[in-house]
């Protein structure tokens, strides 16, 4: 028993300094900012029907936008993603192309992003998690499979997290 705590407590600082953001230089807006979307393969261009429970395409585009600090473009999709939808996904979704900056955007899509976690999800994507998100508390999303791109710190600490499934 005394093993598995040690081991837990052990993979948990690793997690945490994994996190940790670069001491290198602050990031500002005006900083070029790293291309974190790969090219769409067909599976990835279609939406998800508005009665579907599989995870549109303009969520995935969001999530990748965010991660790279591109308002404008985590807007499009977003509102392409509310346009597409009903429910609570379209109130969601239309709440954070609402915003009007970053931090409030990534606010808005932790809501949008609890929900979408429990989607069907499209071939070659998974959901990940990062820790540090939230003071702590987390935040999920849904992206593809590879390389971390978070969308809550983006460029500050873009790979920060573990993909869960």
């Amino acid at each position: 028993m005394k093993l598995v705590s040690v081991l837990s407590a052990a993979l948990i600082c690793f997690a945490f300094s994994a996190c940790a953001p670069p001491n290198d230089s602050p990031v500002t807006e005006s900083a070029p900012q790293p291309e974190v979307s790969t090219p769409a393969t067909p599976a990835q261009t279609e939406t998800a029907a508005p009665s579907s429970n599989v995870l549109s395409s303009h969520y995935v585009d969001a999530a990748s936008a965010l991660a790279a600090d591109d308002l404008k473009k985590a807007k499009v999709s977003l509102t392409a993603l509310a346009s597409e939808s009903t429910g609570d996904l379209k109130t969601l979704a239309q709440a954070a192309a609402d915003t009007s900056d970053l931090a409030a955007m990534r606010e808005k899509f932790k809501a949008l992003s609890d929900l979408a976690t429990t989607m069907e999800l499209p071939p070659d994507h998974a959901v990940a998690i990062c820790p540090m998100y939230n003071n702590n508390r987390g935040g999920k999303w849904v992206q593809k499979k590879g390389t971390l791109a978070n969308p809550y710190f983006g460029s500050q600490m873009l790979t920060c997290g573990v993909l869960v499934n």
